[in-house]
């Protein structure tokens, strides 16, 4: 893990008086930040405030951590209140790991002052580590804005350790590996009732190698799905009796796939989808699908930890197997069909939005189509006021794989194929509203852990 913007490592503290030496957590070694009781609260009032965002689930971002190892500035719940907002975003790094970028907004008297630093994890990296990386991290980007707040006389920078690596590439690094990431994945899960057990079994492997130029994913799933029901029947010898009968409801299903992805501008990339399997629930005994795609991003590639405007187009050839006779006398058959994707992506101060449109048909039938509209905007339109919705909405007509044969009202109720529909749809809308003390600086975990008992009466975890 190393910080992208630099060829060493710095580390900011702040200078304490002889007194304070003794304190725990004052003093530290290796540079570490004194904490906010080491400096007198008169200097605090005037500190920089600071709001933290970290979006689409940043690893390592732990507030109650930052609040506890950055102690010299005030941390504020709401953006609006800050003098720096610090956003965060990330993306999955060709190792296995994510680049986290980490975004100084200077706001109010910082207006205009912005900065950016990079850093990237590995995907072994224990949580710890990765949270004082994004620690060290602040407080380089930090520095600047503290050097104009009265603090900045007990401000120190020192230099720690040797040089940082280069960046890694193919051309100026030796990887016996050559840059493939492997993976191999098994998963049992278990639950059960007197009347109800289910077992799922999963397993995946993959394979992944991502440069500059190349991006290429190989990969194989499986699972096993069973839900055994505790039926009641009446006795055949005595009705006034009942019996237990046991149904058992079976859904497995396997899939490979490959992508192969080829940039050819800061914009533009080709790539080639290959895939295949069977699912019980798509009626399909057997899939193979082979599609060249497209991809053109509005936006440079560069940017893309802040926002994406993309359109991907694919043609693909597909044949299928089936288990049943469909609805349209087929036992096996090969369509073509292509599709086109717009997808946005934006992560902003104000909040981020993720929306996406999707168009698809078959060629022997145009009639037979997908169209689907999905996303989620999340919003912070004004002082501790927030807004945001989630959902899909899906106009469904390209069923060719579902089975003639009548389903039983058992295969309904358990949903052991998939239904014929002509639509899907699900929504959330959230609102939310926040008043009160601007600040954010007090960690307090007692009472964290009230168990079964205390979720059910209400309680909130964690302080």
């Amino acid at each position: 893990m190393r910080a992208a913007f630099r060829s060493f490592v710095l580390v900011a503290a702040l200078t304490t008086p002889a007194s304070l030496l003794a304190q725990p957590g004052v003093g530290r070694p290796g540079g570490a930040p004194a904490t906010a009781s080491a400096v007198p609260d008169t200097i605090l009032k005037s500190a920089l405030r600071v709001y933290l965002d970290c979006q689409g689930g940043v690893r390592g971002c732990d507030r109650d951590f930052f609040v506890q190892e950055l102690g010299f500035v005030n941390w504020v719940r709401d953006r609006f209140d800050s003098d720096v907002h610090l956003l965060l975003t990330s993306l999955n790094a060709g190792n296995g790991g994510r680049e986290i970028t980490v975004n100084f907004l200077g706001q109010k008297r910082y207006a205009g002052k912005t900065d950016t630093l990079v850093i990237n994890t590995l995907p072994n990296d224990a949580d710890d580590r990765v949270r004082r990386e994004l620690v060290r991290t602040f407080q380089l980007g930090l520095a600047p804005y503290i050097a104009r707040t009265p603090i900045a006389s007990r401000l120190r920078l020192s230099l720690t350790g040797g040089p940082a690596p280069q960046q890694a590439n193919p051309r100026n690094v030796k990887d016996k590996w050559n840059f493939w990431l492997y993976r191999i994945d098994g998963n049992l899960a278990a639950s059960g009732e007197q009347l109800v057990k289910s077992t799922n079994l999963s397993t995946s492997l993959s394979a992944a190698r991502t440069t500059e130029q190349w991006k290429i994913n190989i990969g194989g799933s499986a699972s096993y799905n069973e839900r055994d029901f505790k039926v009641f029947v009446a006795n055949r010898d005595n009705p006034a009796i009942r019996d237990t009968v046991s149904v058992i409801v079976l859904q497995r299903a396997s899939s490979v796939n490959a992508l192969f992805g080829k940039t050819l501008t800061g914009h533009l990339t080709a790539g080639l989808k290959v895939s295949g399997g069977f699912s019980e629930v798509l009626n399909q005994r057997a899939s193979l699908r082979l599609a060249p795609a497209l991809e053109y991003n509005i936006f440079p590639w560069t940017e893309a930890t802040r926002r994406q405007l993309t359109l991907l187009y694919t043609l693909g050839l597909n044949h299928y197997q089936y288990n049943s006779t469909t609805v349209f006398g087929q036992d096996r058959e090969t369509r073509g069909n292509h599709s086109l994707l717009i997808a946005t992506t934006q992560r902003q101060k104000w909040g981020n939005t993720n929306l996406s449109l999707e168009g698809s048909h078959y060629l022997h039938d145009p009639q037979r189509n997908l169209v689907t509209l999905s996303g989620f905007v999340d919003l912070r339109l004004g002082r501790g006021f927030s807004l945001n919705f989630r959902g899909s909405a899906s106009r469904v007509r390209d069923q060719i794989y579902i089975a003639r044969n009548v389903q039983s009202e058992r295969d309904i109720l358990t949903q052991r194929q998939q239904l014929q529909t002509n639509f899907r749809y699900n929504t959330f809308v959230g609102i939310g509203y926040t008043f009160g003390s601007i600040y954010n600086t007090v960690v307090n975990q007692r009472f964290g852990t009230l168990g079964e008992s205390g979720r059910r009466f209400g309680f909130g975890g964690g302080g």
